[in-house]
């Protein structure tokens, strides 16, 4: 594991301890956040139709910001949240949207993000942009990544933090989960928004 992808897990360690302390007793398994406002954005699905947060409204949003050329973060996370949304019953997925941010547009394509995201669910969404529409997003939920040059064949590595968002029905920031966490904790606290 290289230094750089350990300080992003680091910072994704402090993200989730700094809103700890403003945690207050719930009945989620994540870290519990006093259910601010999700910050809204409007970026491209793989479709390439308009994705916007806040027309998710009735609905749980689980975001996860990553990219397709990592070997190991991004796809275990990926297959993790694809085991949370199939242990939710059908009415349960039909109000719940799991959605992809890429950190690396230069290579995640719609193309490409279409072919990944179809690896664990086509009802996924993935999105992309300009980095000018992806920036005040990454910005907004604290998403830290950076390149790391020379790497594979790829040309390139990501080290970036690995959180798992969950937003509730209202719209507001509620959970944070680890990329580590288990499937069924993660799906115990999708249940819990969408009761």
């Amino acid at each position: 594991m290289t230094r750089r992808f350990r300080a992003a897990l680091a910072a994704g360690a402090l993200l989730a301890s700094a809103l700890a302390g403003c945690a207050h007793p719930s009945p989620f398994t994540g870290v519990t956040l006093r259910g601010k406002p999700a910050a809204d954005f409007t970026l491209t699905d793989q479709h390439g139709a308009p994705f916007r947060l806040d027309a998710q409204r009735g609905r749980v949003v689980v975001l996860f910001f990553g990219y397709t050329h990592c070997p190991d973060v991004c796809p275990a996370t990926m297959a993790q949240l694809a085991r949370v949304y199939h242990t939710l019953d059908d009415a349960q997925r039909a109000r719940t949207t799991v959605a992809f941010v890429t950190i690396d547009p230069r290579r995640d394509t719609r193309t490409v993000l279409r072919r990944w995201v179809d690896l664990f669910d086509p009802r996924f969404e993935a999105l992309g942009g300009s980095e000018a529409a992806l920036d005040p997003v990454y910005a907004a939920y604290h998403e830290y990544h950076s390149r790391i040059p020379g790497s594979r064949g790829t040309g390139y590595l990501m080290a970036h933090t690995g959180i798992v968002y969950l937003i509730d029905p209202a719209g507001r920031l509620r959970v944070l989960h680890s990329w580590q966490d288990p499937a069924d904790k993660i799906a115990a606290d999708v249940r819990t928004l969408l009761s």
